[in-house]
C-alpha cells in the first residue's frame, strides 16, 4: 500500500471526539478491501495515530492488523488581538519612614524686629491712668488709651 485518503468527521454526541472515514488504496489507485477472508484483504485489529509535522503529508499503513495513521498537526495561528486592561488594582500599603536627611543650611538673617522701649502713663488730678506713650526701639511711639470696663 502506497497512499491512503482520510477525512476526520465530529460525532454529534460528543463535539469534542471525532471519529475517521478512511479510504485506502493501492500503488494503481484500486481500493483496497479491509474485510479478511476470500477477498484478500487484512482485517484491522487495531488503531494508532501518530502526529506529523505541520507540512507533511497524511500517512495510512496496514501491517499484521495494526492501521497506522499519520495527521500533520495544525499551523501555529497568528496571535490575537489584545485585550482589554484590567481595572486598577488596590493601593499597596504604606511604606516605612525613611530615615531623616542631613540638616540643611543656615538660612539668611531676618529683618530686625522692633521693640518696646518705654511706656510712659498719664495720669490725672486723682491719680486715675487716663492714657499713655508707647515708644518702640526704632524711636517711633504710638498712643495707649485707657478705656473702663463696667462690671
Amino acid at each position: 500500500m502506497s497512499a491512503a485518503q482520510f477525512e476526520v468527521v465530529n460525532q454529534a454526541k460528543d463535539p469534542d471526539a471525532a471519529t475517521g472515514q478512511i479510504a485506502l488504496y493501492d500503488a494503481d489507485g484500486n481500493p483496497i478491501t479491509l474485510s479478511g477472508g476470500a477477498g484478500g484483504g487484512q482485517s484491522i485489529t487495531s488503531v494508532k495515530a501518530t502526529k506529523l509535522a505541520a507540512d507533511a503529508t497524511p500517512t495510512a499503513t496496514l501491517a499484521d492488523g495494526v492501521l497506522t495513521i499519520g495527521i500533520p498537526q495544525g499551523a501555529k495561528g497568528d496571535a490575537g488581538a489584545t485585550g482589554p486592561a484590567g481595572p486598577a488594582g488596590a493601593a499597596g500599603a504604606r511604606g516605612a519612614t525613611g530615615a531623616t536627611g542631613p540638616a540643611g543650611p543656615a538660612g539668611a538673617a531676618g529683618a530686625a524686629g522692633v521693640g518696646v522701649k518705654s511706656i510712659a502713663l498719664t495720669a490725672d488730678a486723682s491719680g486715675k491712668i487716663t492714657g499713655g506713650t508707647l515708644t518702640k526701639t526704632d524711636n517711633t511711639t504710638a498712643a495707649i488709651t485707657v478705656t473702663t470696663a463696667t462690671a
